[in-house]
């Protein structure tokens, strides 16, 4: 007969256990109120439309682009998305309410998966004036916002932003565009996000709870629900420069060498 002794030993460790298992359980409860709970965006959804790129594949190739310019001088501003569903591309269009604005490709990242369009003419607001750039930010671990489209008929699509929780920063060792290995460039700086993420998503911003931008969803996880990864907004830096400083240059070389460009997988 087991002495009171041991039987004490045994209930402190069943009551250790349960109350770990509590406490498990609990920070997944805490994580997903935070998430549906989360309180509507301060992002300048405005500033966020469909972007539409036609030429690779039979239906038209659709992914979301965010608004990180002024008007330029030249015509139009920048919309920063996802390089794998514009390059190659016979044409490119942000879908502006009733309008569709051509875009050109000024500048383009395959290995990080980023691409920099101008706007032929300003995207516009409700009020009718040109959309401003949103703000960027560091990104943390937290809750966020992530802003994409979903169809609501056949011909229509509305603009929805969901709950999303930014579960860590982490560097990801991933393909090109083109699936090809990378050996010779850094990891690319990323986010593990939990958030739903369906085909058409891609380049989708994620906002912080103060509307700052910090970083777009360019894929989802094949083996855990809900859990997508996002390039942080940092990485476009030089590429948003770049095509900030091309924009008003009069030589088309660089449009003629970005069209060259094959269309991704």
């Amino acid at each position: 007969m087991p002495s009171s002794t041991s039987v004490n030993r045994r209930r402190r460790g069943f009551a250790a256990i349960i109350a770990f298992v509590l406490a498990v359980a609990g920070i997944v409860l805490a994580i997903d109120f935070v998430i549906t709970g989360a309180p509507p965006t301060r992002a300048s959804t405005e500033a966020v439309f469909r972007v539409e790129g036609l030429g690779c594949k039979q239906k038209p190739t659709r992914t979301v682009g965010t608004v990180v310019s002024e008007p330029l001088y030249s015509a139009g501003q920048l919309v920063l998305t996802v390089a794998h569903g514009v390059v190659g591309q016979d044409s490119v269009v942000a879908l502006d309410g009733d309008r569709r604005v051509p875009l050109q490709i000024v500048a383009v990242d395959t290995e990080w998966d980023l691409a920099v369009l101008q706007a032929s003419s300003p995207l516009l607001a409700e009020n009718g004036l040109p959309i401003g750039p949103v703000p960027v930010a560091e990104s943390r671990a937290g809750r966020a916002s992530f802003v994409v489209f979903e169809e609501v008929s056949d011909t229509r699509e509305m603009q929805v932003v969901r709950p999303a929780y930014v579960t860590r920063r982490l560097r990801i060792n991933t393909e090109d565009i083109y699936l090809a290995d990378l050996h010779d460039r850094d990891p690319r700086p990323g986010l593990e996000v939990r958030t739903a993420t369906y085909v058409g998503d891609s380049g989708g911003p994620l906002f912080n709870p103060n509307g700052e931008l910090i970083g777009l969803v360019w894929g989802t996880s094949r083996k855990t629900a809900e859990r997508s990864w996002a390039t942080r907004v940092q990485a476009a830096n030089a590429l948003i420069e770049s095509a900030r400083l091309s924009g008003d240059d009069n030589s088309n070389t660089k449009e003629v060498a970005l069209r060259l460009l094959a269309c991704a997988p």
